[in-house]
């Protein structure tokens, strides 16, 4: 039995042959990984003296004493390093920059990034291939988080922290409505639909129609692959089955008013949490900090457990957020710049001082690390919630592939699907649309579009 729209088993299969994949990141086309590796030079990738790292970031912000404290260990280290912090904003800012730079020949040192924006960034040639600097290190990472990184075998950032996906919901007003926790996203809508029909003013969720990240998530947790590559020619997927399957399960939720149609952290969605309006979000580890942000008061209220499933019994999930450290190909000091971002993040020392800037880090260490820490500081009941976590970045297992164009997509994406969702549209034909407008925009860039 299956609810409204919730994927088939059979609709999974062919997930099953992708998670053998090698690599979050498709195979980049020939032609962009001869841009990467022409651009640069030995003469450029290391440095006799003291050399000054440009250090792009919004992590390790300077006014920070815990980012400030991990500067300075690496300078204690090594003294003819100096890292200098340059605060930047969020991916579609930094990309946009480094691209600027990088035709300016003023490229930094060192960028932090989301994953998602890795691709299109390694097919404009500006990302350094940096697969032997980090050999040494390769076992500080396990593998499908080095997968987040990878292009056929080749690295291009080393994982910074990671977004293993989960569910964190007030404990409390489940138990006041008599709703277990869902372990199914069958489950999840029954469990909406009990809430709402005794409190019409209360939901188990926001439904907001710009999180792309979190719906490609869901989408390949059912078998769906947005973008593909073979050779060198991409294919679209998000029109496939198994992505329009999930459409129809949101749709469904939001046809029956079990979700509520409104965009996350905004001051009213804020003030709809801190008055138990909104009972859960479903994103990733890192939303306890979030919403203790935005809810302090409702601390020790909330629990968190691991993502529902669409078939019960496969707890495999994609990440969903989390950022790398690249080399820009053009960096003046990349050998020393490949360093300190491997030292950062895959050594035990680096991945352990990640913990202070309340983030999950990639790193090994780091994150075994939690499992003797505090729980976060809104739910410190849950003593068992980085084991909780844990298990979830081992189940972590499927690649999510993310195609060079994915700000055109989530443009395209977010704005015909809250249209959507307020106006009673085809989230089907949303997802129909926005497949055909990325492979446009694919070919339009010069890439082969495969049928």
């Amino acid at each position: 039995m299956h609810a409204a729209g919730t994927p088939t088993t059979g609709a999974r299969r062919s997930r099953r042959r992708r998670a053998a994949l090698v690599g979050a990141l498709a195979l980049v086309p020939a032609l962009a990984l001869a841009a990467c590796s022409s651009s640069g030079g030995d003469d450029a990738a290391g440095s006799d003296g003291p050399v000054t790292l440009e250090f792009w970031t919004y992590s390790l912000k300077g006014t920070d004493p815990e980012a400030q404290a991990i500067v300075d260990r690496y300078h204690e280290l090594n003294p003819d390093v100096t890292v200098k912090l340059s605060e930047v904003g969020g991916t579609a800012e930094t990309s946009s920059k480094l691209l600027a730079a990088d035709r300016a020949d003023t490229a930094p040192d060192v960028v932090q990034v989301e994953y998602r924006a890795l691709p299109s960034l390694v097919v404009s040639g500006v990302v350094k291939d940096i697969t032997d600097d980090v050999a040494d290190v390769r076992d500080g990472v396990e593998d499908n988080i080095w997968d987040l990184t990878t292009f056929d075998g080749q690295v291009y950032g080393v994982p910074q922290d990671i977004g293993p996906m989960m569910l964190t919901y007030r404990a409390d007003l489940f138990a006041q409505y008599g709703v277990e926790v869902p372990t199914t996203w069958e489950e999840y809508a029954a469990a909406a639909e009990a809430i709402h029909t005794q409190d019409p003013s209360v939901y188990i969720a926001s439904f907001s129609p710009t999180q792309f990240e979190f719906f490609a998530s869901v989408a390949a947790q059912a078998g769906g692959e947005w973008w593909s590559n073979d050779g060198d020619a991409w294919s679209v997927g998000i029109g496939d089955e198994p992505s329009l399957e999930t459409a129809d399960y949101w749709q469904d939720l939001v046809g029956r008013d079990l979700v509520t149609v409104e965009p996350l952290l905004t001051p009213e969605w804020n003030a709809k949490v801190n008055d138990g309006k909104i009972l859960s979000w479903a994103a990733a580890a890192w939303a306890p900090s979030v919403l203790y942000s935005v809810a302090p008061d409702t601390a020790g209220l909330w629990e968190a457990a691991p993502l529902p499933q669409w078939t019960a019994g496969d707890a495999s999930v994609p990440f969903l957020g989390g950022s790398t450290y690249l080399v820009p190909e053009k960096s003046e000091h990349a050998d020393e710049a490949a360093a300190f971002a491997a030292w950062l993040s895959a050594t035990d020392e680096g991945s352990n001082l990640l913990l202070g800037l309340d983030l999950l880090p990639g790193g090994t260490a780091g994150r075994e690390a939690t499992l003797t820490a505090e729980p976060p500081m809104l739910m410190p009941q849950q003593t068992d919630f980085w084991q909780v976590v844990d298990q979830v970045v081992a189940d972590t297992t499927i690649p999510v592939t993310w195609g060079p164009n994915v700000n055109v997509a989530q443009s395209a994406f977010g704005d015909a699907l809250n249209e959507a969702a307020l106006n009673g549209g085809s989230f089907r034909d949303v997802f129909t649309a926005t497949q055909e407008t990325i492979a446009a925009d694919l070919e339009k860039s010069g890439f082969t579009v495969a049928d």
